[in-house]
């Protein structure tokens, strides 16, 4: 969606995002119109539209944009630099972009071309490159991005959560965060999703990190509570995980559902319940190979003040360079 235009001064702001951008001809085949602008998270909206509200949900801090002109002949293109409080945050506004068909780049940490558009996804910044409906101006316009994402520090591979679902069957660069609402359910949004196709069919993965082991109850109450009321319950399967349930209904499809300590994991498709169930198997065997050991270190560094890690994502989520 084309910005609108800015009335207020915002060239006079400072962030860091602007070291990124490229000056004047620095970019090949690109020159800057005119100084790059600044836009700090609360004023979004004086500069997109419905946009404004997403990147509000995920908490951005602020947003710098160039405006480039192609000196080959391949129009315009606009460089937005989204900055945010963490790599999970900013993970989030990327990935809800990923809809529709797309082409992923070999880019770190994650880049994918999309209609008239390049994304990328780099620590607590998202990039957002979009270019004219010129056909040709593609590799014109990756060289662009691919110059933006060479002034970028190296950053931590994707949250350390998404490691936990099973590797059998996942679709490759599936992985989103969501603010929203997972499953259709709002109560169980700030969740970790991944696709997978089981022999053809799709299933979604989620997994919800809650603040205690009270609340992960709670929140499989509820998604339990919602298939009571709707569709039918059936056998829980033994052993998995420490409470869980099986359900069907004709709208929602098959779910096996469960908890570990504060984590609430779902699967969801309408597949035969048995290899929905497969999943969620070995999802659990991934999960208590590692989650144990990690749990009881964060819950020591929470007592004893953690004071050397100012992230605001909790350390058992963090991948580490």
């Amino acid at each position: 969606m084309s910005p609108k235009p800015v009335d207020e001064n915002f060239a006079s702001i400072e962030s860091v995002s602007l070291q990124f951008l490229p000056r004047q001809h620095e970019a090949p085949g690109w020159q800057l119109e005119k100084d790059p602008i600044v836009i700090p998270g609360n004023r979004l909206r004086d500069y997109l539209d419905q946009d404004a509200a997403t990147f509000a949900r995920y908490e951005a801090i602020d947003m710098t944009a160039g405006t480039y002109t192609g000196t080959n002949g391949y129009g315009f293109a606009t460089v937005e630099i989204f900055r945010f409080p963490d790599f999970v945050k900013s993970f989030g506004a990327y990935s809800v972009h990923k809809e529709g068909p797309v082409k992923f780049l070999d880019i770190a940490n994650e880049a994918f071309v999309a209609k008239h558009s390049i994304h990328l996804w780099r620590g607590p910044f998202y990039v957002r490159v979009t270019g004219g409906a010129n056909a040709d101006a593609l590799p014109s316009l990756l060289r662009l991005t691919s110059f933006v994402a060479d002034r970028m520090p190296a950053a931590p591979a994707k949250p350390a959560v998404f490691n936990f679902f099973s590797t059998n069957y996942r679709v490759p660069n599936s992985e989103r965060y969501s603010a929203d609402a997972a499953l259709g359910q709002r109560f169980l949004a700030n969740s970790f999703q991944v696709s997978f196709n089981v022999d053809g069919a799709p299933v979604t993965g989620v997994i919800v990190p809650s603040a205690n082991q009270a609340t992960a109850a709670r929140l499989l109450d509820l998604y339990r509570t919602l298939y009571v009321r709707n569709g039918k319950l059936m056998d829980p399967i033994p052993n998995l995980g420490e409470d869980n349930f099986t359900a069907e209904d004709k709208f929602m499809g098959r779910t096996v559902a469960f908890r570990i300590d504060r984590l609430l994991i779902a699967f969801n498709g309408f597949n035969e319940r048995q290899k929905i169930i497969d999943l969620a198997t070995a999802t659990d065997q991934r999960i208590l190979g590692t989650i144990r050991k990690q749990l009881v270190t964060a819950d020591k560094n929470a007592e004893n003040g953690d004071n050397g890690n100012t992230s605001t994502v909790p350390a058992w989520m963090q991948n580490k360079h």
